[in-house]
């Protein structure tokens, strides 16, 4: 069968970002996907902002410029954005939603017809809000599973390891009072800009916009954009992931990657992180605004409880593995064949 993905997002990237130095969420399960989707025996044509054509992984990486040449496929999937909506004759189109904006999606149901793919609840209620009439069929976006087996020995660390404007603030306002209950833990924050495409001078400019210019709280190490066998080892050895979460996450990759790595969550009880985290079974949900001094003390107190009862991070630990593997590439590839017709 013939895929064809269409990214249009004027953000230069190619397979080898996803290793080093890095790249977003949406962009990561591109990537994944469609390699999934190759080695299933599937020919798979993606055409975006490519920093190098090629062949990758066994998918076929092509500009944008060019996608008027493409062969006309078996499946079209228009990939996050409106722009990204091109007739091209398929005999099944797909609109992957990807984040919180319904346009794209009412758009691609009034225009081209066929079935929006939404990886959570958070999204199809955004459809629900935007009247839009289209069929709809939940996958999660896919989890590299095997990369992180076996499961590696706790540190006594949390890790941050989501974009910094998403709630890093609050985890750092928040992190001395942990720090003084739990003085042997560690909180390790990784990710940043350049993950968006930005260079090194760029990223930096945005970090010290988070940070300030003065010192880190003690037991803090910061380690910014790494690779991805670097994050993986580092997700497998914190703890926990530490998310006071001020953004409308609509799947949010990081919790599901922590989850495969037996990491618990302790994140805000909105948007979708309501779906990553089933409360007291696989991580703590803190409900209310996380501005509000009261809820960012309630965050602390649920952190240290958890930090402090071995026992139940373990339970814990065994739950998140078992959660993850619903993010599996075979899970997942097999969801998208199944809403291509085969």
């Amino acid at each position: 069968m013939r895929w064809l993905f269409h990214y249009p997002k004027r953000i230069a990237f190619y397979p080898p970002d996803f290793d080093f130095p890095g790249i977003g969420g949406s962009e990561a399960s591109l990537i994944l996907l469609t390699r999934a989707l190759a080695s299933r025996g599937h020919h798979v044509d993606v055409y975006n902002c490519c920093w190098k054509p090629g062949t990758y992984g066994g998918v076929h990486w092509h500009l944008n410029s060019s996608i008027s040449d493409a062969q006309q496929p078996d499946v079209a999937v228009a990939v996050r954005f409106e722009e990204a909506i091109h007739p091209c004759n398929a005999a099944k189109n797909l609109f992957w939603m990807l984040d919180d904006r319904a346009s794209g999606a009412c758009l691609f149901a009034s225009t081209i017809g066929g079935i929006v793919v939404v990886s959570s609840d958070a999204q199809r209620n955004r459809l629900v809000e935007a009247k839009c009439k289209a069929e709809q069929v939940n996958i999660p976006l896919p989890v590299e599973i095997q990369k992180y087996s076996p499961l590696q020995p706790k540190e006594r660390a949390c890790i941050f390891c989501s974009m910094p404007n998403r709630g890093l603030d609050i985890a750092l306002n928040i992190w001395p009072h942990i720090r003084n209950a739990c003085p042997d833990v560690e909180l390790w924050i990784t990710s940043g800009w350049e993950l968006w495409g930005y260079t090194i001078a760029e990223a930096s400019d945005r970090w010290r916009q988070i940070v300030g210019g003065s010192q880190l709280p003690p037991g803090t190490r910061l380690f910014k954009a790494v690779s991805r066998e670097h994050l993986t080892a580092l997700q497998l050895r914190a703890s926990l992931f530490l998310y006071p979460c001020r953004f409308p996450e609509m799947f949010c990759l990081a919790a599901a990657e922590c989850s495969a790595a037996g990491t618990p969550l302790v994140t805000s009880s909105i948007e979708a992180m309501k779906e990553r985290v089933q409360h007291g079974q696989t991580g703590i949900l803190v409900n209310g605004d996380i501005g509000n001094p009261n809820v960012q003390r309630e965050f602390v107190d649920q952190t240290v409880a958890l930090l402090n009862d071995e026992n139940r991070l373990n339970e814990y630990r065994q739950n998140c593995r078992k959660l993850a593997l619903r993010c599996s590439l075979e899970e997942v590839a097999t969801a998208w064949e199944r809403v291509a017709g085969m």
